[in-house]
């Protein structure tokens, strides 16, 4: 191993070299233990440093820029601001390391293993242990990764709060837990990934890859998702909430002139009309969307809750997961509409009762429409479902807990695997005709 003052010698070679100075010479520290060695600023870009140690190294500002540092050990280093755009760091170790602001640019940290050859021995194998790129409990806060290769790296736990990673290779990454907060994932290859538990908000994942990503229990509370398809993704427990800032200006505009439209009885404003429109994800807590027109909307996991949909035209709308708790949706036409995992805890589905000009009752009711819906594992635990047309639906594992399902058209209804204790249901077409039967599950 150099001693220090070899490896001070090394350092003033690799300067003149990189001046193209005589006496230059590109510095190999290939293997070189640098533990704990003071490089504060150093000028290193190109250097070789495969298979070094610089565990606990003072690294700030360094400038590493296409560098060897293929399975280098880096635990718990300081490499603040420090430059390794384009570096080779495939199988290096970053566990506990400071990476605060640092440019990582272009560099490939995928899974790497250094190997050595020895004389009558053949090709050795070094730093085994390592295998993939660990950056656990790293800080990465604010640094600069576009279009880094994180192929199966582990970043469980890393603070990568405000970070760039737009259009980074993070396939099969392991960053359970790790701080996303405000960082950029735009165009990002997530593929297969493992973001468990991650906190996500404020971050963009426009036009990222999400196939087979594990987002369990992840806040998405404000991130950009156009752009991307979650049906692929592992979203259990996962909070997923935009504003309604996050839509287009002309659906905005849409929505305004609905509410007047509302508000005023139909002599001001404008009926909403949506059809096929993306609205996954969105906060619409409260809102009265009652007789717009929504055929073909995505509502992908928006959140509903206490919403008025009554007479809202969803035919064919993509509700999967959608948040309808205590939602009404009397009289609206969900004929065909996809409901899987939707929870419609004590949300209202009963007839609407049909006003003249004047207001008044014309004595006619509405039924909402369930014709063809699915509602496989959907939640409509005391959901009032009076009279609604639920023909050729699937509720199949759906929660009917104490669901009113009086006079309810259920012909041809798949309603296997559901829990329906304690729910009220129409009467078997061969029973003795009663009004409505109690089930007990």
């Amino acid at each position: 191993m150099l001693t220090p003052n070899e490896v001070v010698a090394v350092l003033r070679r690799h300067e003149l070299w990189l001046l193209r100075r005589v006496g230059g010479k590109r510095a190999d520290l290939t293997l070189q233990d640098l533990s704990g060695a003071a490089l504060a600023k150093v000028r290193l870009r190109g250097a070789k440093l495969s298979g070094a140690s610089l565990s606990m190294a003072d690294l700030r500002g360094a400038d590493l820029r296409e560098c060897n540092l293929f399975s280098s050990n880096f635990t718990k280093a300081n490499l603040q601001r420090a430059n390794l755009a384009r570096a080779d760091i495939r199988g290096a170790k970053f566990h506990g390391a400071t990476l605060c602001h640092a440019n990582l640019d272009g560099a490939d940290l995928r899974d790497g293993i250094l190997m050595t050859a020895q004389k009558g021995k053949g090709a050795t194998r070094i730093s085994s242990d390592w295998g993939e790129v660990s950056l656990d409990n790293a800080d990465l806060q604010g640094a600069t990764m576009s279009g880094v290769n994180f192929g199966n790296a582990s970043m469980v736990r890393a603070n990568l709060n405000g970070s760039d990673l737009s259009h980074a290779k993070l396939m099969h990454a392991k960053m359970m837990k790790a701080r996303l907060q405000g960082a950029d994932l735009s165009g990002a290859n997530l593929r297969g990934a493992n973001l468990a538990g991650c906190d996500l908000s404020g971050a963009s994942l426009k036009d990222a890859t999400l196939t087979g990503t594990d987002l369990t229990g992840a806040d998405l509370s404000d991130v950009d998702l156009r752009g991307i398809d979650l049906n692929d993704a592992k979203l259990d427990g996962a909070t997923i909430l935009l504003t309604q800032a996050h839509l287009p200006p002309s659906i905005q505009a849409s929505l305004r002139l609905h509410a007047q439209w509302i508000d005023s009885s139909g002599r001001a404003g404008e009926r909403a009309t949506l059809d096929d429109a993306d609205l996954s994800s969105i906060d619409f807590t409260g809102v009265n969307l009652s007789g717009a027109s929504l055929r073909g909307a995505r509502l992908t996991c928006a959140r509903l809750v206490g919403a008025s949909l009554v007479m809202a035209d969803l035919c064919g709308a993509d509700l999967c997961r959608a948040d309808l708790t205590e939602a009404s949706l009397d009289g609206s036409n969900l004929a065909g509409a996809s409901m899987i995992g939707a929870v419609l805890i004590r949300a209202r589905l009963v007839a609407a009762e049909l006003k003249g000009p004047d207001g008044k009752s014309t004595g006619r009711y509405w039924p909402t429409n369930l014709t063809g819906a699915r509602l496989m594992e959907a939640n409509l635990t005391k959901a009032d479902l009076s009279k609604a047309k639920l023909t050729d639906a699937n509720l199949r594992d759906s929660i009917l807990d104490g669901a009113c399902m009086a006079q309810c058209v259920l012909e041809d209804t798949d309603l296997g695997g559901a829990s329906t204790r304690d729910a009220i249901l129409p009467p078997d077409p061969g029973s003795d005709g009663a009004t409505g039967a109690v089930c007990a599950a």
